[in-house]
């Protein structure tokens, strides 16, 4: 075995030839959803809560995958087990589902049923592993999050322009900036990726479900600051808020939780990680059985691993 192998409507395939029609409605006009998890010590973290998910934006876009939750589980886990021999023993994968309405030819109303892809990527560690340190940059582009009065963000739709636009502005401002987009009315939403946390006189406060992608990291969050004592608030928030903030972070699904260094050029909190932010990454590293943070930073060059590493290690104690 030399190649991943994906599952293509109702096939295992070589990724080589994987192939979609050109004339998928995916590819013509982005009318698909998506969903992605990841392995932690080779196996998938919380699958019924993204299956959960997954099946939720099935609805909402009026798709069906062919498949039952059951049988989505089970090609979800032999994704995975076909593929672990290619995997290395400090790596792990990303499970990425690509679901599209499917092919209509041109000059035809009919359509030939859904593209199913289900396909597994190795988590690109070195995306991450100075964040969890040094902390992300943040910026608020001229983009606002797409309302829910045209479009649901608790879908995940393969359409992502609405955040490509957004992390474009973003990243003119700071090459490396990531985009806190804000909604309609000048609250904060989301980043293109991932869920926004801040801390304020102890508490843990995040944007109302209404404008933000119900992220699996941040349901789990919210078990986690219960688990440690620490109160939840989901409201409406501005800069202003985070601005003002102890400290701040971000979370999703194959970074899991990212301190915050700054929000428009202002630094937020004093440490990196922040106090609260530094306990909920304790505590996901216990409830995942291991340390996904170290395992980020091993994957850079052996100089910067060993000071990275001894760094987290002293922040810990």
């Amino acid at each position: 075995m030399t190649e991943r192998t994906v599952y293509l409507s109702g096939e295992f395939v070589p990724e080589s030839e994987a192939k979609v029609s050109i004339y998928d409605r995916g590819f013509t006009s982005g009318d698909g959803i998506y969903e992605a998890t990841r392995t932690f010590g080779h196996k998938l973290f919380r699958l019924d809560d993204h299956i959960d998910r997954l099946f939720s934006s099935l609805a909402y876009v009026r798709i069906d995958c062919g498949l039952s939750r059951e049988e989505m589980t089970c090609v979800c886990e032999e994704v995975i087990d076909r593929n672990l021999p290619l995997l290395g023993e400090d790596d792990d994968y990303a499970l990425w589902h690509v679901i599209s309405r499917g092919i209509r030819m041109p000059g035809s109303m009919t359509m030939a049923g859904p593209t199913v892809a289900i396909f597994s990527q190795p988590v690109d560690f070195s995306r991450y592993a100075r964040s969890y340190l040094e902390g992300v940059v943040l910026v608020t582009p001229a983009t606002r999050r797409t309302p829910p009065q045209c479009l649901d963000p608790k879908a995940k739709i393969t359409n992502k322009m609405n955040h490509n636009i957004a992390a474009f502005e973003a990243q003119q401002a700071d090459p490396d900036a990531i985009p806190l987009m804000l909604d309609m009315d000048g609250n904060i939403a989301e980043t293109d990726t991932a869920n926004a946390f801040f801390i304020s006189k102890g508490r843990l406060c995040t944007p109302k479900s209404r404008n933000v992608l119900g992220g699996i990291t941040r349901m789990v969050l919210f078990e986690l600051a219960q688990k440690i004592g620490v109160e939840v608030v989901e409201d409406d928030f501005t800069p202003f808020d985070m601005y003002a903030a102890e400290e701040a972070f971000i979370s999703g699904t194959s970074g899991s939780i990212a301190p915050v260094r700054s929000l428009n050029g202002r630094k937020i909190g004093d440490a990196l990680p922040g106090d609260v932010t530094l306990k909920l990454m304790q505590a996901w590293n216990e409830l995942i059985g291991m340390d996904c943070i170290a395992q980020s930073i091993r994957h850079l060059s052996d100089n910067e691993s060993k000071e990275l590493l001894s760094t987290w290690e002293e922040r810990q104690r």
